[in-house]
Formats: C-alpha cells, structure tokens, sequence
C-alpha cells in the first residue's frame, strides 16, 4: 500500500511534531527557585548574586537582590531551549544604569553572563556560576 502525503498533510504532520517539541521543551524547562552566586569584580572584590525566579509556562519572572540597595524586579524575560535571558536597571553612584543577563541553565546550575549595557572596560561583562538552593 502506497500513502500519498500531500503538502496540506505534510505541513500539519511537520507543524504537530515541532509544536509538541516546543511545548515540551518549555514545559520540561523549570527556572523556578532561589538561585546564589558570587560575582567576583576585576579588582578581586567579590558581591553576591542571588535571584529568585518564579515560572508559569513560557512566563518567567523574579527578583534580584539588591547589593546595597532594595531588591530589583527583572524585566524582558524569555527562555530559549536552556537559556535564560532578563534584564535589570540598578542604581549605582546616583544613576539608574541598565544591565542584561545570560543564564545558561544545566539542571541546578545556572551560569549567569552579566552585561553593563552601553559599558565598556573593566566589569562591564561578569559572570557567576549560581547554585539553586532547596
């Protein structure tokens, strides 16, 4: 017996599969927790890193602890397979000074690149291998 695929039926035979991929590729991806790390600055001088991330599906959202300062609600989330990207706007010296993260994310670890956007020199790119905690 001979099955004729014709183009209507391949397109929602290759629509289903890579939906259902996504899907659960989304739902298998949990950022949810308590997330702790330590940045270490260019002059050696280490600060800590801690997020809390909360997630419903595809929506992430969280808060970054402030590093002498109140905590920071981040923004313009999205995950990508296993990646995590947000940003923030820190004060720091007075001024409100913009940030985006990276956080590549393998089971409780998540490696986090931290970029000073518009920034260049010493620590406008850092990053912090986090832990998340139970």
């Amino acid at each position: 017996m001979k099955l004729n695929f014709t183009p209507l039926m391949f397109a929602l035979l290759f629509f289903s599969y890579f939906s259902a991929s996504a899907l659960a590729a989304e739902m298998a991806m949990d950022v949810s927790g308590n997330w702790i790390g330590v940045v270490e600055l260019e002059n050696g001088q280490e600060l800590p890193f801690g997020i809390t991330l909360s997630q419903e599906g595809a929506i992430v959202s969280g808060v970054l602890a402030g590093i002498g300062s109140p905590d920071l609600v981040i923004e313009n989330t999205r995950i990508e397979e296993n990646i995590l990207y947000f940003s923030s706007v820190r004060p720091i010296n007075g001024g409100e000074v913009p940030f985006d993260y990276i956080a590549v994310i393998s089971a409780d670890y998540m490696n986090v690149t931290i970029i000073r956007v518009g920034a260049t020199g010493p620590n406008s790119v850092l990053s912090t291998m986090t832990r998340r905690q139970e």
